[in-house]
């Protein structure tokens, strides 16, 4: 692989009318000459979660501070190339400077990217990058382009294996957490807006603080990579149970539930209801949040095992409708009993009105279909006041309850103020919703 992204690399570059050969041969004979390869972690997965729209501008902030980087002669930089996520520099430094200087530059300049990108992107994550370094060998007896050839294929290699490593400390980890039973579930309440009382909580499952898979995205985008889905599903839903103790007996306890885990070779249907059993709990308390960011490829497969559970008594919640994919699809093949509606949709809807609308008309089709709507994300007063004008029955949010280890009630804080409310909107008010 390193030998032909090397190939790659270079064979592009020569469409360049000045390419790095071209470069390295105006500078060889007075300058030691070496490679830095850099390339951005993760890339594809971003592009994946945050789209292609977005990971290119990414890729532009990148290739801009490289061309500013360029023209700063403390780094003695004489050539750049991007090729989609890889980026490869040709530095030029005094005689005789060896590795050591040369990795001293590479850090200078890895220094440098994160710093800068940590300003310019807006991402749930910090962008990073795999770096490989080489010297060019001008006393060989090779041809200038054998040289740079070399140079590449050892940069690469040496970034690739830093890859590997890091692949195999994550493996590593995530073993310990599973065989550890490392995971605490978290609880978030979902109220009730006609009553402001506890209608139930759902149940996120967190990696231990200090662990890469501290969030749930890392922990659940790398089991389905390994194909240790069900195995973290199971294990979370032990948690979610076990942690579960409701003083009402009517709360719901609301489970994720990833469509992919049915494509997982050791999900075998049945483990929920033994943890329940031993907790006294029922699978009439349990409600599986389906998420939408995850497309079902197979609705006949998935609906095989949903029967399943409704057999059983649980009910079903298709989660973050609206964040894209096939949210109708979904609710018109799955027959969910709860739609949550995405946290995008309920941002800012008090001074949206387009957003309103779209609520309201949810809210409509929900009462005719017998489905309950959940809106999700709720983080302010005037957010709360739209979403119960609008009928829409249940909440979730900051504004409401943040996740906690235990099953807390509502703050009085909020209670207190959730008066102001089920004040009316002034007939004039920009954020009176269509009615």
């Amino acid at each position: 692989m390193d030998d032909q992204l090397a190939s790659v690399l270079l064979l592009t570059d020569s469409l360049n009318r000045e390419n790095i050969v071209d470069k390295a041969a105006h500078f060889i004979s007075q300058y030691s000459l070496g490679l830095i390869y850099l390339d951005i972690k993760n890339c594809s997965q971003m592009e994946q979660k945050y789209g292609k729209e977005a990971c290119q501008k990414l890729l532009a902030a990148v290739k801009q501070i490289m061309t500013n980087l360029e023209n700063e002669e403390p780094f003695g930089i004489c050539a750049h190339r991007m090729f989609g996520d890889d980026l490869l520099v040709l530095i030029r430094m005094e005689s005789g400077a060896g590795e050591a200087h040369l990795r001293c530059l590479a850090h200078d300049i890895y220094q440098r990217f994160k710093t800068s990108m940590a300003h310019q992107a807006k991402w749930a994550e910090p962008i990073d990058f795999h770096v490989g370094v080489s010297l060019l060998d001008s006393g060989a007896e090779k041809t200038l382009e054998h040289l740079l050839y070399e140079a590449v294929k050892k940069a690469v290699s040496e970034a690739k294996k830093a890859t590997n490593a890091e692949q195999q400390k994550l493996q590593t980890e995530f073993r310990h957490i599973l065989a550890g039973q490392h995971l605490t579930a978290h609880y978030q309440p979902i109220v009730s807006l006609l009553d402001k009382k506890i209608y139930g909580y759902e149940a996120l499952a967190r990696g231990p603080q200090t662990s890469y898979f501290a969030t749930p995205h890392r922990l659940w985008e790398f089991a389905e990579k390994e194909n240790q889905l069900y195995a973290l599903e199971k294990l979370a839903r032990q948690k979610a149970i076990e942690g579960f103790s409701p003083s009402d007996p009517n709360w719901k306890l609301f489970i994720n539930l990833n469509a992919n885990v049915i494509h997982d070779p050791q999900f075998t249907p049945g483990q929920t209801l033994a943890f329940l059993k031993e907790r006294g709990l029922t699978p009439q308390q349990v409600v599986f949040e389906i998420t939408e960011r995850q497309s079902i490829d197979n609705y006949a497969s998935f609906k095989k095992v949903l029967s399943h559970y409704r057999k059983q008594g649980y009910r079903i919640a298709i989660d973050d409708a609206g964040a894209g994919y096939s949210s109708l699809q979904a609710i018109a093949e799955l027959h969910p009993d709860y739609i949550k509606i995405d946290r995008s949709i309920i941002h800012k809807v008090d001074g949206h009105s387009v957003k309103a609308i779209l609520l309201e008309t949810l809210a409509g089709f929900a009462r005719k279909i017998g489905c309950h709507l959940i809106a999700e994300g709720i983080e302010t007063r005037e957010e709360l006041q739209v979403v119960t004008k609008l009928g829409i029955p249940f909440g979730q949010g900051f504004w409401l309850g943040r996740p906690h280890p235990h099953l807390r009630p509502i703050a009085h804080e909020t209670l207190r103020t959730w008066k102001l409310v089920d004040q009316p909107l002034a007939e004039d008010d920009p954020q009176t919703c269509p009615s």
